[in-house]
């Protein structure tokens, strides 16, 4: 399973160059992105988590910006209609695209005024759209329900709402059972940037999701 920590500000961007050696990357909100100064983060994972909801032309114009920014991976909400789907097939080499439907800081009622549907027939409709995407952004907590579709593609699951201190976040798990229901990728946020000792909390993290893989690996 891979880590990545979001950074949302510019105290916690400045921890970054700190936390390389540690992580497999970070996540940026739109107000860090223009900054680019993580063009010198090599073979690390960068995150720009737009939850892209545009016309055609506009969502493929920020995606091809995002390329071009030596970025590597990003969102598209699973709101947008077909010909976006169609017309973003072209970058699934160059980018990870992960659909985003189901977000952590909605509740259960929230999801359904939004979607007007249960979260099972959300994430059938979800995953069918996406198709030949990278990814899927979800809570742990949903990974049972995907984990009932029948569905060819393997998507690799991008888990946020991890950890303690997630102010806002209404579905969220500590990284032990994150690793148990499934998640690739565990998006750390102020567990790790509002630590006193940053490094310390990412290698007991680290080392918390060793231990669980070794039981898994016992078991089987």
């Amino acid at each position: 399973m891979k880590l990545i920590v979001s950074l949302e500000d510019e105290e916690s961007f400045k921890l970054a160059k700190k936390l390389a050696d540690y992580l497999d990357g970070f996540k940026l909100n739109h107000i860090l992105w223009p900054h680019l100064k993580y063009r010198g983060w090599k073979k690390k994972e960068i995150f720009v988590d737009f939850k892209l909801w545009d016309t055609t032309n506009t969502v493929v114009s920020v995606v091809e910006r995002l390329i071009e920014s030596s970025v590597t991976m990003t969102t598209i909400s699973t709101f947008n209609n077909d010909v976006v789907f169609d017309n973003l097939q072209q970058f699934k080499t160059d980018i990870k695209l992960l659909g985003v439907t189901y977000l952590t800081s909605w509740t259960p009622q929230e999801q359904y005024i939004i979607s007007r549907a249960t979260p099972l027939l959300m994430w059938e409709q979800s995953l069918r759209r996406i198709k030949g995407f990278y990814g899927l952004v979800c809570s742990p907590k949903d990974l049972p329900d995907i984990d009932n579709i029948d569905f060819e593609h393997n998507f690799q699951r991008v888990c946020p709402g991890i950890g303690h201190n997630n102010t806002g976040q209404h579905r969220t798990t500590t990284p032990r059972q994150a690793f148990q229901l499934g998640a690739d990728y565990i998006i750390l946020g102020r567990t790790v940037t509002n630590s006193p000792n940053p490094i310390q909390t990412i290698q007991n993290i680290t080392k918390e999701i060793d231990e669980s893989q070794k039981v898994q690996t016992t078991n089987n």
